[in-house]
């Protein structure tokens, strides 16, 4: 993520008035597994606010929920424990932990879903979820955003400690998520599309704050490698590139992430240009 994101960190974080609980799953909103979550933290915590991230990440897209959390958390108060749970390794080895990170709190599992967060901020404690006592009596092994996460989640904001949940370890052995990262030499920049969201732009890795000069420069030319396709519209926002013949063109806009992407004016990017998430490409900028 880019350093424009970076926060200044105040120590520790005061508790909330009222405390704030927010969930982010790949469970959907068919069944009954996200009503059961927040229902599990009201009856140990009835006074908190709950609150969505998305519950519609694609089942078991551990890069998208890292994306999402990574471009959502800072919008949320200080203090704020997320519960994340996009987890298919629940019930294996792969360890149910909580992170105090920057201002705020991330309880869920030990799989590369925090790698955006950790990359952006500091990281001040992080513990296993190794207590029982905070979690519910029976525990099953396939829905610990149940039984483990929205429990704990609950109790911290109540302001229980860290290290009353569980048992701190290595920050060094968490699993990392393979953050791939753009780099310019002069007028070349080389990246990757890191997301593509239900509308079908395409969000590269390229934070905007490495391309100050996108939209004065006389020539900006994006090119997908694999596909040999080549882009050089600009638009600063969707409307701009509607209303004429270039309507369709794809064209590059500033995402409101903060990263360049590219777009389709009322369609989907991705499908028309057949590119999805990990395709690599260059961005030239001639001045």
């Amino acid at each position: 993520m880019s350093q424009h994101y970076l926060h200044e960190v105040e120590p520790p974080v005061a508790p909330l008035a009222r405390p704030v609980v927010a969930f982010m799953t790949d469970f959907g909103l068919v069944d009954g597994y996200v009503g059961v979550m927040k229902g599990v933290v009201l009856g140990i915590a009835p006074g908190v606010q709950l609150l969505d991230i998305t519950h519609s990440i694609a089942p078991q897209d551990i890069f998208t929920g890292a994306w999402v959390l990574g471009t959502s958390y800072r919008y949320f108060p200080k203090g704020t424990v997320f519960v994340c749970v996009v987890d298919p390794g629940v019930g294996s080895a792969r360890r149910p932990v909580v992170l105090h990170a920057g201002n705020w709190f991330f309880v869920g599992p030990d799989n590369g879903l925090f790698g955006y967060v950790l990359a952006e901020e500091v990281l001040h404690e992080v513990v296993a979820l190794s207590n029982p006592v905070y979690h519910l009596p029976q525990v099953s092994s396939t829905f610990h955003g149940r039984d483990v996460f929205s429990p704990v989640a609950a109790h911290l904001a109540l302001g229980v400690s860290l290290t009353t949940v569980g048992t701190a370890i290595d920050p060094s052995s968490l699993e990392s998520l393979p953050i791939a990262r753009a780099t310019r030499q002069g007028e070349r920049v080389t990246a990757s599309i890191v997301h593509v969201d239900q509308f079908g732009n395409l969000i590269t890795n390229i934070p905007l704050a490495l391309v100050p000069e996108l939209f004065n420069s006389s020539t900006i030319q994006l090119t997908f490698t694999t596909s040999n396709v080549i882009i050089t519209e600009r638009s600063r926002f969707f409307a701009g590139a509607s209303g004429n013949e270039r309507a369709k063109l794809p064209f590059i806009y500033g995402d409101s992430s903060g990263y360049v992407a590219v777009a389709v004016c009322n369609d989907n990017a991705a499908r028309i240009l057949g590119i999805d998430r990990g395709t690599d490409c260059v961005l030239l900028i001639m001045k």
